[in-house]
């Protein structure tokens, strides 16, 4: 997001959670069988435990994550699982406070760790990490990402920089390629393929 910010909707321009229930009914009655609440940021909808719960009822067997910042995840993630949330994925592109707070423009590396917390005490499993790795910025912590993984059974997932940016500051050469992440980590921790996994990415183990 620039630092300036975005131009906000007016709430009644947003949709409901009966108007969002309406529409996963009809997707799922098409064959939709994954659900995913994402953004922007979800977790600051108040009603998000009651959309998820609306959404559950909706089919028992219907997958449903949650893609977050995290930052609010540890007053949420009771209420979302007891909604029927299988899944939680956290975005979080540094482990060091000060560099968090750069790439994010707020210091709260506390709070989405005590959101991760707060997602495994609730009985999420796995948890997974989103990381955009950036050269210069954040390449030299991939290994303390697999540290992380090794420690807390998260599962880390390295994401390429892609110009998505609004402020236009993309460039090429901070693309950091998929073999330099894992020779970094398997220098320290050997990795192997994991054979079945999901596409297109690329899974390995420890």
């Amino acid at each position: 997001m620039p630092a300036e910010g975005l131009p906000w909707l007016a709430r009644d321009e947003t949709l409901t959670a009966s108007e969002i229930e309406r529409l996963v009914r009809l997707f799922v009655d098409l064959g939709v069988q994954a659900v995913k609440f994402t953004g922007g940021e979800p977790t600051v909808r108040p009603d998000l435990p009651d959309l998820v719960r609306r959404v559950r009822a909706l089919r028992d067997d219907l997958d449903l994550s949650l893609t977050t910042n995290g930052f609010l995840l540890d007053r949420l993630a009771g209420s979302l699982r007891a909604a029927g949330l299988d899944r939680v994925t956290v975005s979080c592109d540094s482990l060091l406070a000060h560099r968090f707070a750069e790439l994010t423009r707020r210091d709260a590396l506390d709070r989405v760790t005590a959101g991760l917390r707060a997602a495994a005490k609730a009985g999420f499993a796995p948890i997974k990490l989103n990381c955009v790795v950036i050269r210069g910025s954040n390449d030299d912590e991939v290994v303390d990402f697999a540290r992380l993984a090794r420690r807390t059974g998260h599962e880390v997932r390295f994401i390429e920089y892609m110009p998505l940016d609004a402020d236009g500051t993309w460039d090429r050469s901070n693309v950091v390629a998929s073999r330099e992440v894992f020779d970094s980590i398997s220098r320290i921790f050997p990795l192997r393929p994991v054979e079945d996994g999901p596409q297109p990415a690329t899974m390995f183990r420890f």
